[in-house]
């Protein structure tokens, strides 16, 4: 017997509700080997890259860092975590297709708006209390080794580094939602995966070739431009960055279109 199902059965059959869903959803998303390997690679990825990034951007001349922007040199290494935790996302929702555990969960748990409702909810708290841990700890590394190397270096308090570091965060979980979406609507984690890396990290590409103004509205440029942006730049290029918020406000449109396409078909298609 599973803890999952151990979780399920302290309500009485036909009977269970949120707090029983989601306590063997979140046992879930704890247990799973997949989401610890995950997890694993994302933080050795992500602190691997702002190292070296920040790294790179040691012992140059004073006029290299005009218009230097430190946080967000720090938190650069969170793009390698926007591609784990979309992989990420999209796991925990093909994992039970490809297992057929789903049919054990939906049997146990037979109101699907509302195991549908618990699933994301544990999933949007999990990943957003993991990324904003790793949008801290990216920070303060890349920070480290800035002001340690006597390159410009920023704190908490630096106008903008608090907002671009939370809203970083913020910016990968909803990623993985997204992702999470694609796992609802091809219930494949190939087919999930492979339509996640189109959109974050494929798009920006054509894009680049059809309409390079429009770069601005894409996923990866939204993050890297917007969000975790200090510095102005100001005028000279043809792609006019959006502000932080509008940009992910943008992105929980992103997300929120991938869920409700990946809900409806959830609840009407058999297991």
């Amino acid at each position: 017997m599973t803890r999952t199902t151990q979780a399920l059965q302290s309500a009485p059959t036909g009977h269970y509700r949120f707090k029983h869903v989601a306590r063997s959803e979140a046992l879930k998303v704890l247990t799973l080997r997949s989401s610890a390997i995950t997890l694993a690679v994302t933080v050795a990825a992500a602190l691997l890259v702002t190292g070296l990034v920040a790294n790179s951007n040691l012992h140059h001349g004073a006029g290299y860092y005009f218009g230097f922007d430190p946080t967000q040199i720090s938190l650069i290494g969170l793009i390698p975590a926007a591609l784990t935790g979309g992989v990420f996302g999209a796991l925990l929702i093909t994992g039970e297709y490809a297992s057929g555990t789903i049919r054990t969960t939906l049997g146990a748990s037979p109101r699907r708006p509302m195991l549908l409702l618990t699933k994301i909810a544990v999933t949007a708290t999990a990943m957003t209390v993991f990324c904003e841990l790793l949008a801290f700890a990216a920070f303060f590394l890349g920070q480290a080794i800035l002001s340690g190397g006597g390159a410009p270096s920023a704190g908490l308090g630096s106008p903008g580094a608090l907002r671009a570091v939370l809203m970083t965060g913020l910016f990968i979980a909803l990623l993985s939602l997204m992702s999470f979406g694609f796992g609802l609507v091809f219930r494949s984690t190939a087919g999930a995966i492979a339509c996640f890396v189109g959109i974050v990290f494929v798009l920006p590409l054509v894009m680049h070739a059809i309409s390079e103004p429009d770069l601005r509205y894409v996923p990866t440029q939204i993050l890297t431009n917007s969000v975790m942006s200090t510095v102005r730049q100001g005028p000279g290029g043809i792609v006019h960055p959006l502000s932080p918020t509008v940009g992910l406000l943008l992105m929980v449109l992103y997300a929120a279109v991938s869920l409700v396409v990946g809900a409806t078909l959830f609840v009407k298609r058999d297991a």
